[in-house]
């Protein structure tokens, strides 16, 4: 059954993830967490939160949409037999405190599933 709570985040890759962190915090939004290769900002204000990553190549990219959901297994299912393409299987990922998936739509639209830990 596809049970999608809300839209959750836009993830982009980006040349330089440090200078883009502080683009972002000029524009008001907080860092909810950092690492060498990866940030979570968020707008504090309305909560909206963009992924970031480095690209390897200079340039920015869009990389996938993030959609909260419940149970990931059975909203993944529910998304592949509506025609998606699974590209990475329903797993856990610790450091995230989440349970995660991704879909491919045939335009190639990524798109990624995910249920937080209770805190």
């Amino acid at each position: 059954m596809l049970d999608i709570t809300s839209f959750d985040h836009i993830a982009l890759a980006v040349p330089d993830l440090d200078e883009q962190i502080e683009r972002f915090r000029t524009l008001g939004m907080v860092v909810q967490m950092q690492a060498d290769a990866y940030a979570l900002v968020a707008d504090p204000v309305s909560g909206f939160k963009i992924e970031l990553s480095r690209s390897n190549d200079g340039e920015a990219h869009f990389r996938h949409l993030g959609f909260t959901t419940p149970d990931v297994d059975a909203s993944h299912d529910a998304l592949v037999e509506a025609g998606m393409a699974s590209t990475e299987a329903p797993h856990r990922r610790d450091f995230a405190r989440m349970r995660t998936a991704f879909l491919k739509e045939r335009s190639g639209l990524e798109v990624q599933l995910v249920n937080y830990d209770k805190e």
